[in-house]
């Protein structure tokens, strides 16, 4: 498998009932660009996110290397966006062996931030998915 086909396992955007799913490896132009995205977080990126980063730059990133003191970070914690990620954790086997498993999480944006780029890098975290609750995006001042 190549690189180019691993990473298209992480551009999608689903939509439920209650919330927003988007792959972290899809950029914001591609956002913009979907016309099945929803209506309201386009307006978001356009008006906040994207006035500080290129239209080419991915959703895992940006988020990344967010920090508190950005304005989007304002914008992500106002909206309650969560991001599923993938930590590296340290499992015995049957017979005392130790071998490495990525245990899926759920974090909001605001833990996401409290780790610097160089801290997430160290524990191994690896982004997947940002979720946004649909009701907090209808809520948003555009």
């Amino acid at each position: 498998m190549t690189e180019n086909e691993r990473s298209h396992d992480f551009k999608y955007m689903i939509q439920d009932l209650y919330r927003l799913y988007f792959g972290i490896r899809c950029t914001y132009r591609e956002i913009l660009e979907n016309e099945d995205a929803y209506y309201r977080f386009k307006a978001v990126c356009r008006q906040y996110l994207i006035t500080e980063v290129d239209q080419d730059t991915t959703l895992e990133s940006h988020l990344y290397h967010l920090t508190p003191d950005q304005p989007a970070a304002g914008v992500y914690t106002e909206l309650g966006a969560r991001v599923k990620l993938s930590v590296p954790v340290v499992k015995k086997g049957m017979f005392g062996r130790e071998h490495k498993v990525y245990k899926e999480e759920i974090w909001k944006v605001t833990e996401l931030m409290e780790l610097s780029a160089q801290r997430k890098q160290f524990r191994g975290i690896v982004l997947t998915e940002l979720q946004i609750p649909k009701i907090r995006l209808r809520e948003f001042a555009v």
